[in-house]
């Protein structure tokens, strides 16, 4: 029988302690960063501040204390009676705190090494927590409700306050953060990848005899810039974000890719017989030594090497690494096609060539 009450017991307690006065779900995103949980003593304000590079999304939770007298206590260890006594000010539990006194336990915040003491009427920032994309995160909030005691003779001569444990609230969030693009977003940067992807290698012919002329060879793809331009302005239109706000800052981050394209870089002669001219390859790294390329060529694998972001920096620097290289092997160059096949700079240059395109 003895066995039996102690595995009743330990249920009720485990029950109790699983307990929740109050359940809340919050579910975050690009149109929905911020949310507010109201209670009768506090307000919970969530925020989706960022998300990181592996798609974890930063979430700060900021208690507002509405009561003008008591203060709320979240506990970042879990102390007995007697280690509750040894802080400074002592804590203690009411009489009508609930528990056997002597074998009562403070419940901690998990998601905190602190303890955390809200005066009245004031606000109290927590830790960030991350939130997986998609995957939900369970925050537990007992809060303590406590009062400072009337002080007797003795703890005024020792200069001592003492907080009183009134009782204690919980207060469960279900945080959820979908971090993902949206569908809208995710056409346009395939768009976006899908000009690069043809632009790469190409050569928009500037001879003045060359048919089409230069700017209609290059008009179709500016129509698709700015076609992808007026739907990203639509987008971040709609949604009516401010520049803050994540969504539109990833627009504008495509926005800005978009505007970084720089067709001088895909000029030249293409090398064909035009009437009046022989054919030959001219293009603005024509004039640098087949040393000097090699240099440039290093100094964006170093860059690339070197940045945080090794697909977004390749991304912004293969148009010119494209150029520089192709420079150097096309026959039809001036200046480097006798050079070119004896050059001891031939195998370095492939070398970062190599390398850059492989990142």
């Amino acid at each position: 029988m003895k066995n039996i009450f102690a595995l009743v017991a330990c249920i009720f307690f485990a029950i109790a302690g699983s307990y929740a006065d109050e359940q809340q779900s919050i579910k975050l995103n690009d149109d929905h960063t911020k949310d507010l949980v109201r209670l009768d003593y506090c307000n919970i304000f969530v925020n989706m501040v960022s998300v990181d590079n592996d798609n974890n999304a930063k979430i700060t939770i900021e208690i507002e204390n509405l009561d003008e007298t008591n203060l709320l206590i979240l506990f970042g260890h879990s102390y007995s009676e007697k280690e509750l006594k040894k802080l400074k000010p002592t804590v203690a539990y009411d009489k009508k705190f609930p528990g056997t006194k002597g074998h009562r336990n403070i419940e901690t915040y998990k998601n905190a090494r602190n303890d955390f003491f809200i005066m009245p009427s004031e606000k109290c920032m927590l830790p960030e927590i991350l939130v997986k994309d998609a995957e939900g995160k369970n925050i537990r909030l007992p809060f303590y409700i406590a009062k400072n005691k009337e002080k007797n003779l003795i703890d005024k001569i020792k200069g001592q306050n003492k907080l009183l444990l009134m009782e204690k609230d919980i207060l469960e969030l279900e945080i959820e953060a979908d971090v993902k693009p949206d569908e809208d977003y995710l056409r346009l940067e395939g768009e976006y990848n899908s000009l690069l992807e043809e632009m790469s290698g190409k050569t928009f012919c500037n001879h003045p005899k060359h048919r089409p002329s230069l700017a209609k060879q290059e008009a179709p793809y500016k129509e698709r810039i700015g076609k992808i331009r007026t739907e990203i302005d639509d987008n971040v239109s709609r949604h009516h974000w401010n520049t803050s706000d994540r969504g539109f800052q990833r627009y504008n981050a495509l926005k800005q890719k978009l505007d970084s394209i720089n067709f001088a870089t895909y000029e030249g002669d293409c090398g064909r017989r035009h009437p009046g001219s022989k054919p030959s390859h001219k293009c603005k790294y024509c004039n640098l030594s087949l040393q000097q390329i090699y240099h440039k060529l290093d100094d964006y694998y170093k860059m690339i090497y070197n940045s945080s972001n090794r697909k977004a920096t390749k991304e912004s620097v293969m148009a010119e690494v494209n150029l520089l290289y192709k420079c150097c092997i096309d026959g039809k160059c001036v200046k480097h096609a006798s050079s070119w096949k004896n050059s001891e700079y031939k195998d370095k240059i492939s070398d970062r060539y190599n390398r850059i395109s492989n990142f």
